[in-house]
């Protein structure tokens, strides 16, 4: 295996820089949201309105408009658009290409979740190993987010291999989907399976002309998919299909002009660091709880909106080194490898 140079990188879609930064402050809000009315609120859905009290109801319906679930969602569907692009752009073979392709991936998500799991081991005062675990992905005992980069890690990789089998072609990669939905069942439970579909949707959205993701009408009903159907049917199940369609529909539209806004300074700003802030937000909110501790407040909004203007600005700064000084260098620096030998397609 030898090491070539770095290609001249091609031009971003900065829309969904900005959305992956939205999306990214949403899952940091329904954080803020989740410590102080707890997972019993958030799993309550509309069957069981009738025995909660008005201010839990008014609460729950709320709570939709900061959707970390659903953000999620948005990220993963996002990385399967992105992932798939850069196959196609590049006609990436699946033999010929993976040492390249394994070490772009490691470089992007395993230095950020070293050096992210330090400060949390540090507070939580944790073991040798339970530290090392955290770092490398294989537990989220130190924070709870990572377990949709375990899914990111193992999905990335199947996306790659469905590309070298399929090679972009509609068909294949339509029956994928049905196949991806079908065994879902059976694996409930593990993540890299049950989210899978998702990475498919995102990869599909380039099959489909622009005009049919700038429909109005198909954006709204796709927010509003996405956002509101957790309080009809709960978390879980049939809800994350639908999200998934939501998310598609939302990052299609943002991927072919929708959300102009997306394209401005601060959404490009929190997009720029979405990943480092994702992985430490949980940092803000344990080093703004002791200030959070000396105050009183007569109202659970009060309390979530202090607990977003304590932990989020001191989230971003720590995000915005890490950006700095870990991820951006190592990205820039990492080497593009290609088999020694030639003859894999």
């Amino acid at each position: 295996m030898a090491v070539i140079q770095p290609t001249k990188p091609t031009e971003r879609n900065h829309g969904l820089d900005g959305l992956r930064g939205v999306a990214a402050l949403s899952v940091a809000l329904g954080h803020c949201v989740e410590q102080v009315t707890g997972l019993a609120l958030w799993g309550t859905s509309l069957r069981d309105f009738p025995s909660m009290p008005a201010a839990d109801i008014v609460m729950r319906v709320l709570s939709t408009l900061f959707p970390s679930d659903a953000a999620v969602m948005v990220f993963f569907v996002l990385s399967g658009h992105v992932l798939w692009s850069s196959f196609s752009r590049k006609n990436m073979r699946l033999f010929g290409d993976l040492p390249d392709y394994a070490c772009a991936r490691v470089y992007r998500l395993f230095p950020l979740a070293i050096v992210g799991a330090l400060p949390l081991g540090l507070l939580a005062n944790a073991s040798a190993s339970e530290l090392v675990r955290n770092m490398l992905l294989l537990s989220s005992s130190l924070n709870n987010v990572l377990w949709s980069l375990q899914v990111e890690v193992v999905a990335s990789f199947a996306l790659f291999a469905l590309w070298g089998l399929t090679k972009g072609a509609g068909r294949k990669l339509l029956l994928a989907l049905v196949l991806g939905f079908g065994v879902t069942p059976l694996f409930r439970g593990f993540g890299p399976v049950v989210f899978f579909p998702a990475f498919i949707l995102g990869a599909s959205i380039s099959l489909m002309p622009a005009r049919f993701w700038r429909n109005r009408w198909m954006l709204v009903g796709g927010i509003v998919v996405l956002l509101f159907t957790n309080i009809l049917t709960g978390h879980g199940g049939i809800t994350r299909c639908f999200e998934m369609v939501g998310a598609t529909v939302l990052v299609g539209a943002v991927a072919n002009g929708a959300f102009g806004f997306l394209r401005s300074g601060v959404p490009l700003f929190l997009g720029a660091i979405s990943y480092p802030f994702y992985l430490t937000h949980v940092v803000g909110l344990i080093l703004a709880q002791p200030l959070l501790n000396t105050l009183t407040f007569g109202s659970p909004y009060v309390m979530i909106a202090a607990r977003a203007a304590t932990s989020i600005p001191l989230t971003i700064p720590l995000a915005w080194a890490l950006h700095v000084f870990v991820e951006d260098p190592l990205l820039r620096a990492r080497p593009r490898m290609q088999w020694r030998f030639g003859g894999f397609g």
